[in-house]
């Protein structure tokens, strides 16, 4: 799924501009990495390609679709082929591994035979099944956090949002954790993550797209977090 910002400006009242004319393309199946100081408006660009907020200037468009223009009712569609893993990992504290991840599918009135299939299928993807029957609060940080990347798997997403996924991880977590989402985006799958891990950048030398107060400043392909 590809992305398109044409001159886009967010504006919070009374005056607050989280983002100032912004023009970008992400074509279906890179790996762009969103990086800037807290604050530059990295959270609010992933924000509009979730329809989670809309534009106060420009079109924000993500598979060639005008974010304005989607009816209300077709908004959680939407959002079936946009996978989500957000900072604070958002699970259920009275749902297993397994629950946690089936529940996205059964909101979705998915058929059970599949939810069952899926379920298993992202599980073992994110390498989680011994963990399978265990709470969110037996598990470690990174295994919660492999919990949500699996979840947000769950409907087979064509575009995958990351929000500072290894922000409170660990070296060798975080890493854990970026090999999963690598194998995502090497079966097609676009993958936007913001970040402040400037090893992870460096290491793997993806598209870095830097904003500085709400104003794209770089867009470099094979870039590193500084240039």
């Amino acid at each position: 799924m590809n992305i398109n910002f044409s001159g886009v400006s967010k504006i919070f009242e009374p005056d607050i501009a989280a983002l100032v004319d912004i023009n970008l393309n992400i074509e279906q199946g890179e790996f762009v990495y969103i990086i800037g100081q807290t604050g530059s408006g990295k959270s609010t660009l992933l924000r509009l390609i979730t329809r989670e907020l809309l534009p106060s200037r420009g079109v924000v468009a993500v598979g060639g679709v005008d974010m304005r223009k989607i009816n209300t009712s077709d908004i959680p569609y939407y959002r079936r082929d946009v996978g989500l893993v957000a900072q604070d990992f958002r699970l259920i504290p009275s749902l297993t591994v397994y629950e946690n991840i089936a529940f996205v599918m059964e909101a979705m009135s998915v058929p059970k035979k599949l939810v069952a299939e899926r379920t298993r299928a992202v599980i073992n993807q994110v390498g989680l099944w011994r963990r399978r029957t265990m709470r969110p609060s037996q598990l470690s940080g990174g295994e919660q956090q492999r919990v949500a990347i699996a979840r947000a798997l769950a409907n087979s997403p064509s575009l995958f949002i990351a929000d500072e996924p290894t922000g409170n991880l660990d070296f060798t977590t975080a890493s854990e954790v970026m090999k999963i989402l690598f194998a995502i985006n090497a079966a097609g799958v676009t993958v936007v993550m913001s970040t402040h891990n400037q090893s992870i950048v460096n290491s793997s030398r993806r598209r870095v797209i830097e904003l500085v107060g709400g104003r794209l400043v770089r867009d470099e392909k094979g870039g590193t977090y500084v240039s």
